[in-house]
């Protein structure tokens, strides 16, 4: 049976998308990716549902030679198992991988055969399910730090005494942030955005490092790397702040009103993970919830003046004693230090 020049024409575009899809994924995994690239991806896949479904074929074959040639490092030249086959399909699954050098020759000379599957249909897409559509929730103790590796690749660096719950979706990778701070470092994947709730307001990046804090009322967005799209409570015709890495954001919740754009710089981001505790312009009330969270023993504000002092300096987060005695060389405090907790007055 002869086929019509419709179905040839079809079949032709199909095939024009696969490669297009191809295409992206190559550039997007490369070692230089810019924003614009970023942009000009998201306005092809955004132009046609095919697009999506083109690109999601050739992520889940991507991932397929990913996990294939792992599983084949894991046997000897004889057939002997090497690693536990289980270990590596967990620390594969859904996860986004960079394509090496002859990954990428590969997958060029695959083009053909990726592209004949999807017109065929015989490319199966990974499901809602297989993506994984659950919500896991973690958290921290006092003076307890964590990192996550999540299924994307995507790393979170959990401050003490902090609660989140992540949760991943077809078309979206969901973060919720209760009391806490974590430093993000997202995988690319303009496919499913990274989404960020603490409180009031919505953080959204594709790929990027930055950090965010949820405590006592105030949130604080700082970037590190990337562009980061951050939309507080405002009326709906407001646009969202784009922060720029060595920009933060910060603000009380239910005041996004008075939300500003600030300049932080690249250590400020970084300092609790690096053990220093950096503060601008910043109440004692603000500093001992700090410190009670790093340590069991107890800071008391002895009352509301103490706690309304301001501090613009640098902690060095070590022993709790010594902590509060260079607290009292940089603001006239004095302190009572008993068993069961530390108090601090105005002098």
């Amino acid at each position: 049976m002869t086929r019509s020049q419709t179905d040839i024409d079809a079949e032709k575009a199909e095939a024009e998308i696969a490669d297009a899809a191809i295409d992206w994924l190559v550039r997007l995994q490369g070692g230089v990716v810019t924003e614009r690239d970023w942009l000009d991806f998201d306005a092809w896949l955004t132009a046609s549902p095919a697009h999506a479904r083109a690109y999601d074929a050739v992520l889940a074959f991507d991932r397929r030679l990913d996990f294939d040639a792992r599983f084949d490092a894991h046997f000897d030249a004889h057939g002997a198992q090497t690693a536990p086959v289980d270990a590596l399909a967990a620390s594969s699954a859904g996860r986004v991988v960079r394509l090496r050098p002859a990954r990428r020759v590969w997958i060029w000379s695959a083009g053909a055969a990726i592209a004949a599957a999807f017109v065929a249909g015989a490319v199966l897409l990974p499901s809602s399910g297989l993506i994984g559509a659950h919500e896991t929730t973690y958290a921290t103790g006092v003076g307890e730090r964590r990192t996550i590796v999540l299924e994307d690749g995507s790393r979170i660096e959990m401050n003490a005494a902090s609660r989140l719950t992540v949760r991943f979706e077809r078309h979206a990778r969901r973060v919720r942030l209760d009391d806490a701070q974590a430093f993000f470092d997202v995988a690319k994947d303009s496919s499913r955005p990274f989404l960020v709730s603490a409180g009031d307001t919505q953080v959204r990046v594709v790929g990027t490092q930055f950090d965010v804090r949820r405590r006592d009322g105030q949130v604080a967005v700082k970037v590190q790397r990337g562009l980061v799209e951050v939309s507080p409570d405002l009326p709906r015709d407001a646009a969202p702040f784009r922060l720029r890495p060595g920009q933060g954001l910060s603000y009380r919740e239910g005041r996004a009103a008075d939300a500003s754009l600030q300049a932080v710089a690249v250590e400020e981001v970084a300092g609790w993970r690096q053990g220093r505790l950096i503060y601008r312009d910043q109440p004692l009330s603000q500093i001992a919830g700090d410190m009670n969270r790093l340590f069991p023993r107890p800071v008391r504000l002895g009352d509301a003046q103490t706690a309304n002092m301001r501090l613009s300096g640098v902690l060095i987060v070590d022993e709790q004693d010594a902590m509060v005695d260079r607290l009292s060389h940089l603001l006239p405090v004095r302190t009572t230090t008993t068993k069961d907790a530390i108090v601090i007055r105005a002098r």
